[in-house]
């Protein structure tokens, strides 16, 4: 079983409040090569934040399995990254295609407890659904338990259709066709995303005080 990792938060890394969160932030992909940030990421999700993640108690051990399959084939992470560190994730899990049925995909969220109510999962939903529209998704399914209040307002924004499958709720999000603009906005943000992984992941092998953050 992995170690969980040490609490990492000192006084000069408080989050940023939520006028400014996003701003300060940095939404991108994730590249594979930053599986290990990944899962950093999901080893610091408190209790509840992991539970309502996975919808039930999921150990180090399945965290690690799960990161290592989310960065593999044609699924797609984007991240919130604040000073560096990878504190919010989405995840694009495109689903099997049924015949006579709209070509979907299932969504999901994590944000660490420090980073939860300042709209950063909003962001990433609106990056989510740029991928989704580009690859001709027609129905992005995001999956959550009743109680998770936060997960639906996110979905309610973006005028999600909900239905109640047995223990979970379950949104649908109707997203639109690609456009040349669609297209040209995730391009650009692709080649931000690689020179953005490069020179973060040179930052993390500097000793912290030499770091540029």
């Amino acid at each position: 079983m992995i170690d969980q990792l040490e609490p990492r938060n000192t006084a000069s890394e408080a989050p940023p409040s939520r006028v400014d969160a996003v701003a300060e932030g940095v939404i991108r992909k994730i590249v594979p090569a930053e599986r290990q940030e990944f899962l950093d990421h999901l080893l610091r999700l408190d209790p509840l934040s992991r539970f309502m993640r996975f919808g039930g108690v999921v150990s180090d051990a399945a965290l690690a399995r799960h990161a290592a399959r989310a960065v593999e084939g044609d699924k797609l992470l984007v991240g919130y990254f604040h000073e560096g560190e990878l504190r919010a994730v989405a995840e694009l899990h495109p689903l099997p295609k049924k015949p006579g049925k709209p070509v979907a995909a299932e969504a999901a969220f994590s944000v660490e407890r420090d980073w939860q109510g300042k709209g950063i999962g909003s962001a990433l939903m609106r990056q989510l659904v740029l991928l989704a529209q580009n690859r001709g998704i027609e129905d992005l399914e995001v999956v959550f338990l009743p109680q998770n209040g936060r997960m639906k307002s996110i979905a309610l924004r973006h005028e999600a259709d909900f239905s109640l499958d047995e223990t979970e709720m379950v949104g649908h999000l109707r997203t639109p066709p690609a456009t040349p603009m669609s297209w040209l906005r995730e391009m650009i943000g692709d080649v931000f995303a690689v020179f953005s992984a490069a020179f973060e992941l040179q930052d993390r092998m500097l000793p912290r005080p030499h770091r540029g953050h």
